[in-house]
């Protein structure tokens, strides 16, 4: 502001000597150096009422700047803590991912392998009943000898008492060279009747 009136006395000064002394062209000179510095003194108002405009601009600004930060700031914070949450879910997930792959893991094994050892079992108890059965006839020396006795005398006599009848069984004849044949069931016949 100084240097806009410094160069208003500046061109006063210089404007007024070259007039002359003359009251008509005098008067006219000031007349417009005073028009001259009254449009200086409004282009200074204006200018003065447009900073001060800018000044409550840039103050606003910086209001608005200062606020969007701490709402970035807020919205910042808020995002860890979200992120943190998300991290905290993706490892529980994790785990239970890992521990259902684990249990999956043995079911796979176990099952077929409980269903092997059972068929397995069902096979070898047969086999041990009879193992077992042999070694208790065995030390009992006295029935083996008697039960082989009953069953020599079983099958010598004529006439069993635990197994079936003997039915008499016919001799196989050579084969005849008549075409006849006899019926099937007519081989249990006695040959001394056919003859």
């Amino acid at each position: 502001m100084k240097k806009c009136w410094l160069r208003r006395l500046l061109w006063m000064v210089l404007v007024l000597p070259m007039t002359g002394c003359g009251e008509a062209p005098d008067a006219r000179v000031v007349q417009i150096a005073m028009e001259s510095a009254d449009r200086q003194a409004q282009q200074n108002q204006q200018m003065a009422e447009l900073q001060e405009q800018v000044a409550a601009g840039a103050k606003q600004l910086v209001q608005a700047d200062s606020q969007a930060r701490q709402e970035l700031a807020e919205l910042q914070r808020e995002l860890r803590s979200d992120q943190a949450e998300i991290g905290r879910q993706l490892d529980a997930l994790n785990s239970e991912r890992r521990q259902i792959a684990k249990d999956r893991y043995w079911d796979s094994i176990l099952g077929p392998s409980i269903y092997a050892g059972a068929g397995i079992l069902a096979c070898l108890l047969p086999l041990l009943l009879c193992g077992w059965l042999l070694l208790a006839t065995r030390d009992k020396q006295d029935t083996d000898e008697a039960l082989a006795e009953l069953l020599v005398e079983e099958l010598i006599t004529d006439r069993p008492l635990l197994l079936p009848p003997r039915q008499p069984v016919p001799l196989l004849e050579p084969p005849s060279l008549a075409p006849s044949r006899s019926p099937p069931g007519s081989d249990l016949e006695d040959p001394s009747n056919s003859a």
